[in-house]
């Protein structure tokens, strides 16, 4: 039995249409990176590198997907480096909402300094908090050697520089910035305090006190 040259035609083309709709299907529809994803800064000295990597870039509001940030502190110098905290945690991050063009959430600011304006007494919030007390941490580092800590962003959201983070992040894209130190909202009016440097010294004898921070990596709540 002869099959029509059409048939034919019309059997390859339809198979064809399969797969190249198989092969370009990941690219079109494709959610976002599930990572490892990870970004870096080098201080202007070139003398540290902080990297911070997240595990992927989409996590679910419902259940709760926790947003867990690593951060790794390596020296890339040819010396022994000596470094002042001034608390035992070493990293802090910021979380950036495109929705609202404003920060939604900075994670030191209910672990170390506690709400703008609030008393320095944590008891004496309306809201059960505990807060890192200051404290003088030096860390010694040798050519290539790094220090590591993992945070964890659970979808708070600040709602305002004057209120717990009490509120949930709505689903949408946001971004997330890492640090080294202690960060500070970006007001022209809020003061720089000196609690949130870490500071080394340079070969030359150069004190240096600085937070280091990185470029953003955009994830997404769904």
């Amino acid at each position: 039995m002869k099959i029509p040259l059409k048939l034919v035609v019309a059997a390859a083309t339809f198979i064809l249409i399969i797969l190249i709709g198989v092969a370009i299907r990941p690219l079109i529809f494709r959610s976002e990176e599930t990572g490892p994803v990870y970004i870096e800064a080098i201080s202007e000295d070139g003398l540290l590198k902080l990297t911070m990597v997240l595990e992927k870039t989409k996590f679910t509001v419902s259940p709760r997907e926790p947003v867990r940030i690593n951060f790794t502190l390596t020296n890339i110098g040819e010396e022994e480096m000596t470094m002042t905290f001034h608390y035992k945690t070493k990293f802090d991050f910021m979380i950036w909402d495109y929705s609202q063009g404003a920060y939604a959430y900075r994670w030191s600011y209910d672990h170390l300094q506690g709400p703008i304006g609030w008393a320095a007494n944590a008891s004496e919030y309306p809201f059960p908090i505990t807060l890192e007390p200051p404290g003088i941490d030096t860390i010694v580092l040798k050519p290539g050697e790094k220090i590591s800590q993992t945070l964890t962003w659970n979808h708070y959201y600040m709602g305002g520089l004057e209120l717990p983070p009490v509120e949930l992040a709505l689903k949408g894209r946001y971004r997330v910035e890492g640090l080294v130190g202690s960060s500070r909202w970006d007001d022209p009016w809020s003061p720089d305090n000196p609690l949130r440097f870490f500071e080394y010294v340079t070969s030359d004898g150069t004190l240096v006190s600085t937070v280091l921070k990185t470029p953003g990596i955009d994830i997404t709540l769904a």
